[in-house]
């Protein structure tokens, strides 16, 4: 099988990826989150989760960031606040497998209930999302900077057998292909 792109890894981000993370910012969001918001989320988060998935090639030094999500946790619920993929590197399910990666993460810390905004006018990421079982539940009115609204997006019971199984499955697949590149 050839290689679309080089392997991937997902990693906690650090304080030295902020820069770059804010770049990745600027290239997807109208209305990008300021630096020193990750610089404290990082820092002093005690609720939240921030990854950031690069090239995981040896001749590539500094690793490429391809990718970046983060999540606040509280009790069973978890709210996904940001996940973006470099626009070069779209269309080759990153944006997939680490919003997975992110859902198996938070099962593990006992999330039973995910919850996101997204803008209505994101046709690809509502799509992603509603194919791995997300539900809108409400809208929110003029929600972002330049006045459109947010649908609120659930996905419940992520502890139940017969919604993490088939989730499981795809992460398991999107894992070897992706981050082993087999």
């Amino acid at each position: 099988m050839s290689r679309t792109h080089p392997p991937l890894r997902l990693r906690p981000m650090q304080l030295t990826d902020v820069d770059a993370v804010i770049t990745l910012e600027h290239l997807s969001f109208a209305d990008p989150w300021p630096r020193s918001l990750y610089m404290r989320e990082v820092k002093e988060g005690r609720y939240s989760r921030y990854y950031i998935v690069e090239t995981d090639t040896p001749d590539v030094d500094p690793p490429v960031l391809v990718g970046q999500a983060g999540y606040w946790l509280l009790g069973n619920e978890a709210h996904i606040v940001t996940i973006a993929v470099d626009p070069q590197w779209r269309g080759r399910s990153i944006g997939k497998w680490l919003l997975l990666r992110v859902l198996a993460d938070v099962r593990e810390r006992g999330a039973d209930l995910v919850t996101l905004e997204v803008r209505p006018s994101n046709t690809a990421a509502l799509s992603l999302y509603r194919k791995l079982g997300f539900d809108t539940i409400s809208r929110r009115k003029r929600y972002y900077a330049d006045g459109e609204d947010a649908y609120v997006l659930e996905l419940a019971e992520l502890n139940n057998a017969e919604v993490w199984q088939p989730l499981g499955a795809e992460l398991a697949a999107l894992d070897e292909r992706i981050m082993r590149n087999a």
